[in-house]
């Protein structure tokens, strides 16, 4: 695996270990959608592994920080800041 690669992996397990936390410790209407999230982001992490991901090209996103975005409080969450770190880091290096 490519050093950027790796680093990509990283980031989407770091966010996966927030997403997680935060479902042990929120109330029942964030299950739904961190589920979701949780679901996105091992989705994501399969086709980087798989070689599947489609190249960013410094345009496309994934949607992962409007998905969290519409539904998570505060905006200052660290689970919206670290999909918001996958996505820089997607449209930069991949």
């Amino acid at each position: 695996m490519e050093t950027k690669t790796e680093e990509f992996i990283k980031l989407i397990d770091q966010a996966s270990e927030i997403a997680e936390q935060m479902l042990k410790d929120k109330k029942p209407e964030f299950s739904v959608h961190l589920n979701n999230a949780i679901a996105t982001l091992q989705s994501i992490k399969s086709n980087t592994l798989n070689g599947k991901l489609e190249p960013s090209g410094g345009i496309s996103t994934l949607g992962l920080a409007h998905e969290v975005a519409d539904w998570i409080e505060p905006l200052d969450s660290p689970l919206l800041k670290a999909v918001g770190a996958i996505e820089e880091y997607y449209q930069k290096n991949l």
